[in-house]
């Protein structure tokens, strides 16, 4: 369970499930039986005087895990006599549900808070246990203290009120620090709650000056990005709809996306330039401008296919299409990217294939994204007017640079009314209008 903004009555109620998880994991010793766990639960809460929260337990607080996720013949319920051994493994799951929330924890919360709707909640705390000969191990090393579970989304606006009970709540728990240090109580209570005691008020108000700070490094880089972003546009110029990014869209929507397509299959769309990869069983299209490379590794039981897309916060590359440059750079700020896939098949032929057609795509996008480039440049010019009653001037056996191909390409120069046309030995023209030669 994590913790939301959680009122001192909620607060209360896991400090206390976190005591009968300490009482639970302190009876998983070998040799005892699994119901020992349940009664070690009961009578904690027996113990510390909240005998009406019994009704809240589970039927069963876990299980045992091994061929199977969930043995049914192995609960931790208030039956079982099955001892417990060493190398078994449990699912430890304590849990209070149905409590109810008083309305006076509900007025104490922010109006802008989800708790002001809620009536009742529930509180629960899993961990894997492993059972050696010196008891429960807890093999999910997380912190499962309440400052380690624990979050506070509207601090601004909780006002003077919260300020003074977290004083009051600082004050007291230096002064049960000072009791317990002055003369120790010697009573039930473990080292690790008594330490809380102490720390407790520090621990909060150190948790939320980390959030504060985050929250405050997050704004500072994100408005330093934005900034550079702004300064690297008024620096390049031209005009603004070149440099403007556009949004791709490979289909208008799932209506429009290939018939043929199986929910477990690669499947690549040539006529859209688009990857359809299957993602949960579901297809879902990628845009061939997105994927930066893709690799097959050498199969040996099975065949791997792992594909790469571009992603913020790293470089991009000089492969990389302008557009697709230009949205990374507009979304990293506070996008979540898709760095890679790897689908598996013990089927290498439909990897394989999968594989070339990608490659081949890529090849195509590549060339076209070249082609469009240098387009870009050309300069229209008009078409070529022909002498034809009189002499066409003429130059023999002359070198064109760069060639059409091969290593040379020779030909003749003629000069007509309003351009130069070049003519190679293999029939391939050139026209030059006089207008667009610069000296």
């Amino acid at each position: 369970t994590l913790l939301i903004d959680p009122p001192k009555q909620v607060q209360q109620m896991y400090d206390t499930l976190l005591g009968v998880h300490e009482a639970a994991l302190k009876a998983m010793v070998p040799g005892k039986p699994l119901k020992a766990v349940y009664a070690a639960a009961v009578k904690y809460l027996k113990d510390e005087g909240k005998e009406n929260l019994v009704s809240s337990l589970p039927k069963a607080l876990g299980f045992s895990v091994g061929l199977d996720f969930r043995d049914g013949n192995l609960l931790l319920n208030s039956k079982s006599t099955v001892p417990f051994k060493a190398g078994m493994v449990f699912n430890l799951a304590v849990s209070f549900s149905g409590l109810t929330l008083s309305s006076s924890a509900r007025a104490s919360a922010n109006d802008e808070s989800a708790v002001k709707k809620l009536s009742q909640y529930g509180l629960v705390i899993a961990d894997m246990i492993s059972v050696t000969d010196k008891g429960g191990d807890i093999m999910t090393k997380f912190g499962r203290d309440r400052s380690d579970i624990s979050y506070s989304m509207l601090d601004e606006d909780s006002g003077d009120d919260d300020e003074s009970e977290d004083d009051a709540d600082r004050k007291l728990a230096k002064k049960i620090a000072k009791e317990e240090e002055a003369a120790p109580s010697g009573g039930r209570k473990s080292s690790r709650l008594a330490a809380n005691a102490a720390l407790g008020a520090a621990d909060v108000e150190g948790v939320a000056e980390r959030e504060r700070k985050q929250i405050e490094l997050m704004a500072r880089k994100n408005e330093e990005r934005l900034r550079e972003i702004a300064r690297s546009s008024r620096k390049k110029g031209g005009d603004e709809k070149s440099q403007k990014a556009e949004e791709i869209e490979a289909y208008k929507s799932t209506k429009t996306l290939p018939d043929n397509v199986l929910p477990n299959q690669v499947k690549v769309d040539m006529a859209n330039q688009c990857v359809i990869l299957p993602i949960c069983g579901n297809p879902i299209p990628f845009h061939i401008s997105t994927i930066k490379n893709v690799v097959l590794p050498d199969p040996d039981n099975a065949a791997y296919l792992r594909i790469n897309f571009y992603t913020g916060g790293m470089a991009v590359g000089k492969d990389c299409p302008a557009n697709t440059a230009k949205l990374v750079q507009k979304y990293a700020p506070y996008a979540t990217f898709i760095r890679e896939v790897t689908f598996r098949s013990l089927d290498s032929h439909s990897l394989t294939t999968a594989f070339r057609q990608i490659s081949e795509l890529r090849k195509r996008a590549r060339m076209k994204e070249i082609q469009d480039q240098e387009e870009a440049n050309l300069v229209k010019q008009d078409k070529l007017v022909r002498t034809k009653n009189e002499r066409v001037p003429r130059l023999s056996d002359l070198t064109m640079r760069p060639v059409f191909a091969g290593r040379k390409t020779q030909g003749n120069l003629e000069s007509h009314t309003n351009g130069l046309r070049f003519i190679s030995t293999r029939g391939e023209i050139v026209d030059i209008m006089y207008a667009n030669v610069k000296h």
